[in-house]
């Protein structure tokens, strides 16, 4: 099997060179603010040029930053990337795992290597060098399987029939007729879901962090506890909603309809309310805004 060639990019701070880094990883740190557009960037640590001069690898989101909206925007990224698990993680997770098993592989394989020539050079204490291996390669497996199990990738499934637990993270559902669907539990990270029919659709627990739920008719739907945080929730339907439990921190509700809806222990912390005004820290069953001074 043919590997991609990806390309790989050294930062320069000052004097200070640091990589390579994959292009994702680039675009991660610009986006955290870990380094700014002017930051040098190379492949061959000869030629330097600012990362503005390579624009495929500056997020769109970093880009539109400036304004009240494209700093909100940057602002709800930069807590997407902080909050990345490995469940989404992509191929650049693949080679750096890879990386790990192959770094692995060469330490067993030295101390393998150094514990055998100490077994030839002193016979008598082949029995105490023996025992070490045993617990070297316990030891580095145990490592190993501590290592993928952290590092688990769950796939989306875009094409998958609507149902419990299925993950459509990333998935375009735009304007779709999901009504009246049992969707508990799904992963609907990040998905895009503008004007989407959920109608009386069965959502508890389901992770709806960052999707795009703008003009999405969410009509009697149960949300209850489920993980709204960055969502976009501009002008949805949530009359008669509950959203019992439900993290909207961050979320925002611009002209979003609430009429009805449940709204006990759910958390608005830093959501933009339906008036365009920022919920207070702390906002529990309600939206506690500024008073005016």
């Amino acid at each position: 099997m043919i590997k991609k060639n990806k390309a790989r990019w050294y930062i320069k701070h000052g004097e200070r060179v640091q990589g390579p880094f994959p292009n994702k990883l680039i675009g991660r740190f610009l986006i955290l603010g870990r380094i700014t557009q002017e930051a040098l960037v190379s492949q061959d640590k000869v030629h330097w040029a600012p990362v503005k001069s390579y624009p495929a690898m500056v997020p769109e989101v970093v880009k539109e930053a400036g304004t009240e909206q494209g700093n909100r925007a940057l602002m709800l990224a930069r807590i997407r990337e902080d909050e990345r698990s490995s469940e989404h993680a992509g191929e650049d997770d693949f080679d750096e795992r890879r990386d790990d098993e192959e770094q692995i592989v060469r330490l067993h394989r030295q101390m393998r290597d150094d514990v055998l020539n100490r077994y030839n050079t002193q016979p008598k204490k082949r029995i105490v060098y023996f025992s070490i291996a045993i617990f070297v390669v316990l030891t580095l497996i145990g490592v190993f399987l501590i290592t993928q199990g952290n590092k688990e990738v769950s796939l989306a499934d875009c094409t998958a029939l609507a149902q419990p637990g299925i993950n459509w993270s990333g998935c375009n559902k735009q304007g779709e007729a999901l009504r009246s669907r049992n969707l508990k539990g799904v992963n609907f990270r990040s998905a895009k879901l503008e004007a989407a029919d959920l109608s009386a659709s069965q959502l508890q627990g389901a992770d709806l962090a960052y999707a795009n739920l703008s003009q999405a008719i969410l009509l009697s739907a149960n949300l209850q506890y489920t993980n709204l945080k960055g969502a976009n929730l501009r002008q949805a339907n949530l009359q008669g909603a509950d959203l019992t439990g439900a993290n909207l921190s961050y979320a925002e509700l611009v002209g979003s309809q609430l009429q009805g809806a449940i709204l006990k222990h759910a958390i608005f912390d830093h959501t933009t309310w339906v008036n365009g005004e920022t919920c207070l820290p702390g906002s529990v069953g309600a939206c506690l805004l500024a008073v005016p001074e």
